[in-house]
């Protein structure tokens, strides 16, 4: 074989080769059984478009429901408790970095006053 008759630099590249071979190999086996990868993508296209509130509503579900999980560690907690907790931990938070959560209520109310009825 070439590369035993060498003994040269061919010899010491030789594992890396052999390495780069194998690796080869497995990546041409795994294509066999895998999902075709040249799947064609297309736009991500709603055929209606949603009204933003009702985005901002999903956002907060989705963060009520993550709070439900890891923070309360209840599946089964109804909306109720989950929200009421979440308020109690937020005047918690507001309390330890010294905000005063009553005037970002205000302000979040009249956000929500002009998201719900804009001029």
């Amino acid at each position: 074989m070439f590369v035993k008759e060498t003994g040269g630099p061919v010899d010491a590249m030789w594992p890396l080769v052999s390495w780069v071979a194998v690796l080869m190999g497995r990546q041409s086996n795994r294509k066999d059984t895998r999902m075709n990868t040249t799947t064609m993508y297309r736009a991500n296209v709603r055929k209606v478009k949603r009204h933003p509130n009702a985005i901002r509503a999903d956002r907060a579900a989705q963060a009520l429901a993550y709070y439900r999980v890891a923070a309360l560690r209840e599946p089964g907690a109804s909306v109720d408790t989950v929200l009421s907790d979440f308020l109690t931990d937020l005047r918690h938070f507001c309390e330890r970095v010294n905000l005063d959560l009553a005037q970002l209520d205000r302000m979040a109310h009249r956000k929500y006053l002009t998201e719900k009825y804009p001029r």
